[in-house]
């Protein structure tokens, strides 16, 4: 699998600080959990918040932050705590959170809050661009994040980006109570592909889509004029294997023992574990248990509820008023029907882990899952995983995504109280063999359906999805690879453009240290004897690094992107006249930041500047590639200047110099045969100024123009060793 950039609100690590000392533990949250083996592979990233606002940390902090969490690939974005409150607190939390679950929303500080999201959004995406390379795989994550595509999208066209939404997505009814409603889908179309947890959810966006004229909404996409994007339900899974087996764990069977004798061995445990949050329906289950035990007095004594409410969001007004609702009423049901020997609640407001979990799971005769509205719930799962005795009974909100897959679960509908009467009264008088065969048929599906399925399914999808192109880019191999050296070898006027830097050489920390070698001079001379000195060598280097590397050699050298071109042993002369005078403001500005990161320099070119980072240490590099891309974007469209991330790379260039430009040049004279090879974003400007019928080859994967495709740049001079022999 290729490098894939994780992008969430919350690491799978977090930090805090106590008694002045910095402590690393793991986060808490299904997604952290989920797709935490991504970071396991050196080869991946994963960009969120740490967990810690900024006003308690220092630089030297932050930097020591960095440090530990690059070991677990892992790159965080810091926050103060004025964005936490507008960003996480606020509108994500106060307004999108409740509106997606059909919730009353708190719209008081709205647009105040959405400027805060915005900006947050805004510096998730500028963190990823700089860490990430040119056409990399990014995987964007929930609702805290809706505006990171389009952003990526912008700076990164030939990324591959997908989108996952947790939540649900509301009707277009709901959804378009929210002022920011279009501008949010904006967000999310800057995809390639977007996800959601069932097929309910992919219509609502499709029918949004449709109603605020983003795109053109078809069957399971939304196409615009240069590419298409695709929506699709992948239901979220969970380690099956790890739930259904952990009674067979000694700390699990301990604290399985120790619950029976803290419930007692004969009475029936009804279990209800969730975040406390509105949208989980805590206050309705309780109400709903009262009401059972007030018209059946024959229960009292005879069950229990085990309430986990795990804690979650406490900053904000909403869910303490919850906390003390639901503390409330458990009183008032304990003070009720309880006895000296039997408390009808047994109450935890805590974080358990997760051998005390699973025990839990293990002995509770039936699962009270009821949300008003969930995106999926995974604990409907983790509970059928975790009873492989076949005993218990799921009592399951029809409202929860879950639903669609749990369909043999007693469903009920949170909006009607009798309802959950009716399922706790059905579930407690369940024949042993009906609630066997309902559980086996869920665990089938479960098994069938694991995280691992679900993040592969997601990967292979979004991969297959370079839709952007008309047709996939073949391998250049078999048949293909026959007919490009027959047609060579065929030619009179065959000719060559080729990059260096991940064409030729692989890329190095130091550009200096990317000097050809004498193989490759030797593969450059063959080539051109055969191509009867009608080779280009195509780059975004320097005259000054090109000409002493590969001047005299019969080769047409492009240097800063075909600003500058040469003929063996002629001057050069400037293809594109570009005025330079936008460097003595510019350069300082670069010189400055260059010297707050340790590693990294300035490359000043005759047309372009470069901000080099690649052996900064990735703290520094994070921060300041991100500072510098900040403040430079006003300074450049008014000199009418661009600014390219490449690998490593922040590079300001007139957009009149490219490799277009040169190639089409270059093509006034006459040619029979061409073959072009480049490896990033710069080099689609010259397969695109290209005629239909040249071979033209991109080096790595990403979206391309080009019509073939080689993997690395071994395998690139194997190919070309080939062609010198034909």
């Amino acid at each position: 699998m290729s490098q894939v950039t994780i992008v969430s609100n919350r690491l799978p690590i977090s930090v805090r600080k106590t008694d002045g000392e910095l402590e690393f533990y793991p986060s808490v949250g299904g997604l952290a959990t989920s797709l935490a083996s991504y970071t396991k592979d050196k080869k991946n990233n994963w960009v969120g918040w740490p967990g810690i606002v900024s006003e308690e940390l220092t630089d030297e902090d932050k930097e020591t932050i960095g440090s530990e969490l690059i070991k677990h690939n892992c790159y965080p974005v810091f926050l103060s705590q004025k964005q936490v409150d507008g960003f996480y607190n606020g509108y994500s939390n106060e307004v999108l959170w409740p509106l997606f679950h059909n919730m009353p929303s708190g719209l008081q500080n709205l647009t105040h809050d959405w400027n805060i999201y915005r900006q947050v959004n805004r510096l998730f995406a500028e963190v990823v661009t700089g860490l990430s390379t040119p056409e990399s795989t990014i995987w964007v994550h929930d609702y805290q994040l809706l505006l990171v595509p389009e952003m990526l999208r912008l700076e990164r066209p030939y990324d591959l980006i997908g989108f996952f939404l947790h939540i649900p997505f509301p009707t277009t009814a709901v959804f378009k109570k929210l002022p920011q409603a279009k501008s949010l889908l904006k967000g999310m179309v800057g995809a390639d592909l977007i996800g959601f947890h069932t097929d309910t959810y992919v219509q609502d966006f499709l029918e949004s889509t449709q109603q605020f004229h983003v795109g053109t909404p078809a069957p399971g996409q939304v196409i615009f004029d240069d590419r298409v994007v695709r929506v699709t339900d992948f239901p979220l899974g969970i380690d099956y294997a790890k739930f259904s087996q952990a009674g067979k764990q000694s700390p699990v069977q301990k604290q399985v023992k120790a619950n029976r004798k803290k419930y007692g061995k004969r009475k029936k445990i009804i279990l209800t574990v969730d975040r406390l949050d509105p949208t989980k329906g805590l206050v309705e289950r309780l109400m709903a248990y009262q009401e059972l035990l007030r018209n059946n007095r024959r229960l009292r004594k005879k069950v229990v509820m085990v309430m986990l409410a795990i804690p979650t969001r406490s900053d904000i007004k909403a869910y303490r008023r919850l906390k003390t609702k639901v503390e409330q009423l458990v009183e008032d049901i304990n003070t009720t029907y309880g006895k000296r020997r039997w408390q009808p609640v047994h109450y935890m407001y805590k974080t358990v882990p997760f051998e005390e979990l699973a025990a839990l799971y293990r002995v509770a005769d039936i699962a009270f899952i009821a949300p008003i509205k969930d995106g999926m719930n995974l604990v409907a799962k983790e509970y059928v995983a975790s009873r492989p005795d076949k005993q218990g009974v799921l009592i399951l909100s029809e409202t929860a995504g879950a639903a669609q897959e749990l369909s043999d679960a007693l469903l009920v509908n949170p909006k009607r109280p009798k309802s959950l009467v009716e399922g706790l009264s059905s579930a407690l008088a369940m024949r042993p063999k009906e609630l066997k065969r309902r559980l086996a048929d869920m665990q089938k599906q479960l098994a069938a359906n694991t995280i691992h399925n679900w993040k592969s399914e997601f990967m292979t999808s979004l991969r297959s999805s370079n839709i952007q192109l008309e047709q996939p880019t073949k391998h250049l191999a078999g048949f293909e690879l026959d007919k490009l050296l027959h047609d060579f070898t065929q030619a009179e006027q065959p000719t060559l453009l080729l990059d260096y830097d991940g064409v030729l050489t692989a890329f190095t920390n130091k550009p200096s240290e990317a000097k050809p070698t004498p193989q490759l001079l030797a593969l450059l001379k063959k080539l051109t004897k055969r191509a009867k000195g009608s080779v280009l060598i195509i780059s975004g280097r320097s005259r000054e690094d090109l000409e002493p590397w590969l001047a005299n050699r019969e080769l047409t050298l492009a240097a800063e992107h075909g600003a500058l071109m040469k003929s063996g042993s002629a001057p050069w002369r400037r293809i594109v006249d570009i005025p330079t005078g936008w460097k003595k403001t510019i350069l300082p500005i670069l010189q400055k930041y260059a010297d707050k990161t340790p590693g990294a320099f300035v490359e000043e070119k005759e047309s372009s500047l470069v901000w080099h980072y690649r052996g900064a240490s990735p703290f520094y590099a994070q921060k300041y590639s991100t500072i510098l891309t900040r403040i430079l974007k006003p300074l450049l469209h008014p000199r009418g200047l661009n600014l390219y991330r490449g690998n490593m790379i922040l590079e300001i260039k007139s957009p009149d110099a490219n490799k277009g430009v040169a190639t089409s040049h270059w093509l006034k004279k006459k040619h029979d045969f061409i073959l072009a090879i480049g490896d990033d974003y710069t080099d689609e400007d010259m397969f695109a100024a290209l005629p239909d019928d040249a071979y033209t080859v991109k080096v790595g994967r990403g979206k391309t123009l080009a019509h073939f495709r080689l993997n690395t740049v071994e395998e690139t001079a194997q190919f070309l060793e080939r062609l010198a022999r034909a």
